[in-house]
């Protein structure tokens, strides 16, 4: 005589297990994968300082303290605001379709178009410490944004500053700088002090995916 095996399901405590470990991994993986897009956001302030950068050190001569100098126009969607001058005495408007320049604009705000709770720019985060090279520590250049120096000795340093992880209004702003003179910088968080940089790196001056 044969014996058949009945049919069976889960039981209540195989399933709350299921759904325990279920819980546990996504505890672990979502913050990993808010952190990862967060960096992956970061490459913005990356590239547009570059591109920044390289548009003023092929001047030859000082151009006047205004943005677009050198033709730099971050494309739309930017989460960051670029400065030349920290608090942005003017800015290029991204708030509607049209962009909305002005002669003397000294920052690019950010897209408010498509990221409509944005402010119109971001305060970037002081650098804790501050050593340029001969060059440009004889023209006074510091820890501000700005073109610096006389016509044919000058130096300049720019910012980025904006929001990756989605959490405006309640952290400080992601920060970047760009400099036209190797240096040794301090960074606000994660807080270091004399990192060797060299003119055109990028430097992270608050990383806001590991700090808030």
């Amino acid at each position: 005589m044969t014996q058949t095996r009945r049919n069976r399901g889960f039981t209540l405590i195989e399933l709350m297990i299921v759904v325990a470990i279920i819980g546990i991994l996504a505890a672990i993986a979502i913050p990993n994968f808010i952190r990862f897009q967060a960096r992956a956001r970061q490459s913005e302030a990356n590239t547009n300082l570059k591109s920044l950068f390289t548009g003023l050190r092929t001047q030859q001569r000082m151009p006047p303290q205004v943005i677009r100098a050198t033709s730099f126009a971050p494309e739309r969607g930017n989460r960051y605001s670029y400065h030349l001058e920290n608090a942005c005495s003017s800015t290029e408007d991204r708030s509607k379709v049209d962009t909305k320049q002005n002669n003397n604009d000294t920052c690019v705000g950010t897209d408010q178009f498509k990221f409509t709770s944005f402010p119109l720019f971001f305060a970037p985060e002081a650098l804790t410490s501050v050593t340029w090279d001969a060059k440009c520590s004889g023209v006074s250049m510091a820890g501000a944004a700005g073109i610096f120096g006389s016509q044919d000795n000058w130096c300049f340093l720019a910012y980025a500053a904006g929001d990756v992880d989605n959490t405006l209004g309640t952290d400080k702003a992601d920060t970047w700088v760009i400099g036209s003179s190797d240096g040794s910088l301090g960074a606000n968080c994660p807080t270091s002090a004399g990192q060797p940089v060299a003119a055109g790196e990028p430097f992270n001056v608050y990383n806001d995916v590991n700090c808030d």
